[in-house]
């Protein structure tokens, strides 16, 4: 079927004269409809309809719904079975029907109705979307410019991504939930929510209030995220992603501490002890049980602990035997905010390692006269520090594998080096791939590297979780 650029321009102008309602209200969201828009992008006497909706994208909405719409008028319908991927430009001139799953990477046009018996997924900018009649499908994942003029009901989901493309319904809209995100959404019909984030929420409130209705593994409260992709596979695998009831609404604990976790303590003392300058505005983490109390600005200084005793790091620090590998290792990270503290025993010293995601610093060495006086201390930090911190392996929970950056600034040229425990397989920064049985094993290579990079002189810099690390954000 071709579309005659006489025929078709006459059609065009008639239709223009009768456009009304939300109809015309949701072509004219990009602008006005306008006859001489098509007449430009008709570039040959005849065309393919695709070759012209081709030629009119990527761009606005209007010019596209509107060839869209003068097309029902001069085409044959015929009705259309998808599958999978749409990679080439379209134009289905009846219904059309896709039994699972649907991707559009490139321009779609149906003039009737869209069904659709699983997730769908647009492209944008490259894959416009126009639905004449009625648009279902199971979920919805719309990064590009999606038209419908009739209903749009997707039975679970919504979710609008980047601002460039606009999601732009004539007729009602339908769905149990709706994340606008930064997405350009309008609905002239009504639109039936049961949960809707408008546009321009803060990662921090979806996650909150995603937090009533979704189940616990869609959302983060402490990355302030959705699990999007989660979600959508979920919907796909028609597994459920609503709670049974409405739950309490979560919110994210500040990092700071609270007052309560400050109540009695004696900050402005314990700062003005600080071997190294100050503030109280500088506490990170403090724990009342214990009057311990970690101070810092994050770039700018290390660390300063006070256990509820002293600072530590004062006295000298004890040698350690670097050809050693460390008897055992404990990592800690703070269930709210980016500190982690990780304890090594070697013989009869311990070692802590304090600091931030991404960020500062500090290592503490404490020396005991035995190794089973040593091990107590061990055990004794782990008691101390249960309530605050989550205790890690490989991960850190909801946030991505656990990363260890070692440096060697001994040469003429820094340099550095990482390893990351994969399920059972060691990865480092060098390309090499060591591949276990279990998980146990490949923690004990991670301990054979660490020890070999300490005789080459390199020490931990830093402890890193996805997508900072530079093996985690792969």
């Amino acid at each position: 079927m071709l579309l005659i650029q006489e025929e078709f321009l006459s059609r065009a102008e008639a239709v223009r004269a009768r456009l009304d309602g939300a109809t015309l209200e949701a072509l004219s969201h990009h602008g006005d409809p306008e006859v001489s828009e098509l007449a430009s992008n008709f570039r040959d006497p005849r065309m393919e309809p695709s070759q012209l909706i081709q030629a009119l994208c990527p761009g606005p909405l209007s010019p596209v719904g509107f060839a869209a719409v003068v097309m029902r008028e001069l085409l044959a319908p015929e009705d259309a079975v998808l599958e999978g991927t749409v990679s080439e430009a379209r134009v289905i001139t009846g219904n059309a029907r896709a039994s699972g799953p649907l991707r559009v990477e490139a321009p779609l046009v149906v003039l009737g109705d869209l069904e659709v018996a699983g997730v769908l997924e647009d492209c944008g900018p490259d894959s416009t979307v126009v639905v004449l009649g009625r648009c279902t499908a199971w979920g919805l994942q719309t990064s590009g410019n999606f038209l419908v003029l009739g209903d749009l009901v997707v039975r679970d989901a919504i979710q609008g991504i980047h601002n460039d493309e606009s999601l732009i319904v004539a007729g009602d809209l339908t769905t149990r939930f709706l994340d606008e995100n930064d997405h350009d959404v309008a609905c002239y019909g009504k639109a039936h929510t049961e949960h809707h984030l408008e546009n321009g929420r803060s990662g921090e409130t979806a996650a909150s209030l995603a937090s009533t209705f979704l189940l616990p593994e869609l959302w983060d409260i402490d990355l302030g995220e959705l699990h999007h992709d989660v979600l959508f596979e979920r919907i796909q695998k028609g597994e459920p992603v609503f709670t049974a009831t409405l739950q309490p609404r979560r919110v994210r604990e500040p990092d700071a501490p609270t007052a309560e976790e400050l109540q009695g303590l004696d900050i402005a003392g314990i700062v003005a002890r600080a071997p190294e300058d100050a503030h109280a505005k500088d506490v990170v983490y403090a724990q009342r049980k214990t009057g311990e109390v970690w101070l810092t600005r994050p770039g700018i200084r290390a660390m300063q602990i006070f256990d509820g005793n002293r600072f530590l790091g004062q006295e000298p620090q004890p040698a350690l035997d670097v050809k050693q590998r460390a008897s055992e290792r404990v990592t800690f990270w703070r269930k709210r905010g980016d500190l982690f503290l990780e304890v090594e025993r070697f013989g009869a010293v311990v070692q802590l390692h304090a600091g931030y995601n991404n960020g500062s610093m500090r290592t503490f060495r404490l020396a005991f006269e035995t190794s089973d006086a040593a091990a107590r201390e061990l055990r004794r930090l782990e008691s101390r520090y249960a309530e605050d911190f989550v205790r890690v392996t490989t991960g850190v929970p909801g946030r991505g594998p656990l990363e260890r950056e070692l440096a060697n600034y001994s040469g003429p040229k820094a340099q550095y080096t990482s390893a990351i425990v994969e399920g059972t397989t060691l990865v480092t920064r060098e390309g090499e791939r060591q591949q276990f049985d279990d998980e146990a094993s490949a923690l004990g290579a991670l301990e054979e590297w660490l020890a070999s990079k300490r005789q080459a002189g390199f020490d931990l810099k830093i402890l890193e979780w996805k997508p900072y690390g530079l093996l985690g954000k792969r």
